[in-house]
């Protein structure tokens, strides 16, 4: 079975420029959208997030007809008639082409106070605030969450976790329910940890990923250790079992001794999907030397609003645990880090879904696309790559 393509990850929008955009908006008393369409109707969804107030959208002559979508109500008035109101500010969410335009219009008027938005960043808000299609649905399960290796600023913080593997009959019991929810329809289900292959039981686990999602993309995400001894396991043969129920193997490259070719080889023996790469995110594999990302923490929780549409995790890999929907594994696994550093990361009502109190999919496109309270511990101008790959010294200081 050819491993599908399946859109996961979205252009992050640039953080500086939303800084600049989000001050010039607290500094206009009147703020308005220049343009009229389903990219402005997501950046109004955007500013609602952030709390920036909003008196409505300008346009250079008024049509009748409604646009295809509307996030919500709002006056629609003429730039010429609005330029010379106290206080007014324009963002300029408009195709480039058109301001070469609009911009002369509103200086022959002497309106110079308007933000205009590169067209990276106008794109990259609306695909982060759109909610997603079913066929591009994706969530992740832990099927252990400790390790068997310890990398530093691990994101689901494995090298720190005592040992802990998912209880089948909870497992089960979710992905019913998932399977329920989603009229077994997703895009992709990942199967990780941790590391999964710890599991005694992957075998299955995989099976009831399949059974749930007959048509979905199953992943399992590994760092490879054990997937050779697989083989010959005592509850079977993972690889049959790989093949049987189309499930793909996507293995995290490390600057470890393992036979990575063994593991290709493998693959090539059961007909089973095998992707290895030092960087699992990128669209094409790669073996370049592993870097290590930190995801940088503010303990105090003081993060503003509008940068969580700049994070990898915004609107993409939700985590199924316990019966809950997590935005993503920072929040999901936050109780390990409380545990080991004695911290005090709070999660709120707001920041999961109970599985079992929703009653379709869209409800979790909505929460995937929505903020949620835990946003404001991620620093998430201080994430990026920070250092080759070593093994972790379970240190605070790996994501501060």
């Amino acid at each position: 079975m050819a491993r599908k393509s399946i859109h996961l990850i979205n252009d992050l929008p640039h953080i500086y420029e939303l800084e600049d955009m989000i001050r010039f908006c607290r500094d206009h008393k009147h703020l308005y959208i220049y343009g009229r369409g389903e990219d402005q109707e997501y950046l109004l969804k955007y500013f609602d997030m952030c709390g920036v107030e909003t008196a409505g959208y300008v346009v250079s002559y008024l049509r009748e007809e409604e646009p295809p979508f509307v996030y919500r109500e709002m006056p629609v008035r003429l730039a010429g008639d609005v330029a010379g109101e106290e206080g007014a500010g324009f963002i300029l969410a408009l195709p480039d082409r058109y301001y070469g335009k609009v911009i002369p219009l509103l200086r022959e008027r002497n309106f110079r106070d308007y933000f205009v938005m590169s067209e990276y960043n106008k794109q990259a808000i609306a695909n982060q605030m759109r909610p997603r299609c079913q066929e591009e649905m994706t969530f992740e399960v832990s099927l252990a969450d400790h390790c068997n290796l310890s990398c530093q600023m691990c994101d689901h913080y494995s090298q720190l976790s005592e040992p802990w593997f998912v209880d089948m009959g909870q497992y089960e019991k979710d992905m019913a329910r998932m399977g329920e929810v989603f009229g077994h329809r997703i895009g992709a289900v990942t199967l990780l940890g941790g590391e999964p292959t710890l599991h005694e039981d992957i075998i299955a686990c995989m099976r009831i990923a399949r059974r749930e999602f007959p048509e979905g993309e199953v992943i399992l995400l590994t760092n490879g250790v054990l997937l050779a001894e697989l083989e010959h396991s005592p509850k079977g043969n993972f690889w049959e079992t790989c093949r049987e129920y189309g499930v793909h193997i996507s293995v995290t490259v490390y600057p470890i001794r393992l036979d990575y070719g063994r593991i290709e080889e493998l693959g090539k023996k059961y007909g089973v999907p095998v992707f290895l790469s030092s960087n699992i995110h990128a669209d094409e594999k790669t073996r370049e030397k592993k870097i290590s990302d930190k995801h940088t923490l503010d303990l105090e929780g003081k993060v503003d609003k509008f940068y969580c549409v700049s994070c990898l995790y915004f609107n993409k890999f939700n985590v199924l645990k316990d019966g809950r929907l997590y935005m993503c594994p920072v929040a999901a696994h936050s109780d390990i880090f409380n545990r080991s550093f004695r911290e005090n990361l709070e999660i709120l009502e707001g920041d999961f879904l109970d599985i079992y109190e929703i009653r379709s999919w869209e409800e979790a496109a909505r929460f995937s696309s929505s903020y949620v309270p835990f946003c404001r511990y991620c620093d998430l101008k201080r994430w990026g790559h920070h250092s080759p790959w070593k093994a972790s010294g379970k240190k605070i200081e790996e994501y501060i």
